[in-house]
Order: C-alpha cells, then structure tokens, then sequence
C-alpha cells in the first residue's frame, strides 16, 4: 500500500493531480476546451450557411466564445482550498465515528436496542472533541 506524506494523491488522466481542488480546475479546464471546439467546428460549418445569415452566425460565435470563457473564469474562481485545520477535523470526525459505531452496533450491523444514527453522530461528534 503505498502512503503519501503531504497529501491525498490521486489518478486523473495518467497524471498525479495533488489535490480534488486540482482536479476540479482540471474539469473545468477541460469543459471549456470542449466548448471552444464546439464554437470553432461552427465556425468551419459556417461556409454551408447563406451569405445573409453569415453576419449574425460572426456575433453569435463571438458571444459564445466569450461566455464560453467568463463562466470558466468564474467556475475556476470558485474553487476552494481546503483549510489543514478543517482536514484534519475530517480525518478525526471519520475515525470517531468508525468508533461511535463500533460501539453502537451489533456484531451483525444493526443498531444496538433503543439506539438511532443520531445517537452515533452525537457520540462520535464527543469523541471527536476528545482527540
């Protein structure tokens, strides 16, 4: 198994992308590029297009493109980091409740008598206060 020490590694496309927030930016990377050469294949489709029409088809490929390119801007500022603090809160929430419901449950997996999903969330929430 291997283990990385600064963070969470995974495999997109054959490359390493560090982190999801990488990943997110890549998609967003990729949409936009598949809108743009959607925008140019009309461009080349133009020419079968009447000579009265041909005026407008320039403006619509123009607004689009531009669209295209704002809303990819703004998706990519939209992304966020996630903060080592909230990580690690993460990281503790997800080892007390593997605890709290050890705890709760049977052997088989049900819910212990007169115990509810609510009861495992309030006591891995007290245990993960502990840690």
């Amino acid at each position: 198994m291997l283990h990385w020490s600064k963070a969470n590694y995974s495999l997109l496309e054959g490359d390493f992308l560090a982190t999801t927030e990488e990943q997110a930016i890549a998609a967003i990377n990729a949409a936009e590029q598949m809108a743009i050469s959607n925008v140019q294949l009309i461009r080349q489709l133009k020419k079968l297009i009447p000579e009265p029409f041909d005026s407008l088809t320039d403006v619509a490929i123009q607004t689009n493109t531009t669209g295209i390119r704002t809303v990819a801007a703004a998706e990519r500022g939209a992304v966020r980091t996630v903060s080592k603090a909230a990580r690690a809160s993460r990281k503790n929430l997800s080892k007390a409740l593997k605890e709290a419901n050890a705890r709760l449950r049977k052997k088989n997996g049900q819910l212990k008598k007169g115990k509810t999903q609510a009861d495992i969330m309030k006591l891995a929430q007290r245990l993960k206060k502990k840690m």
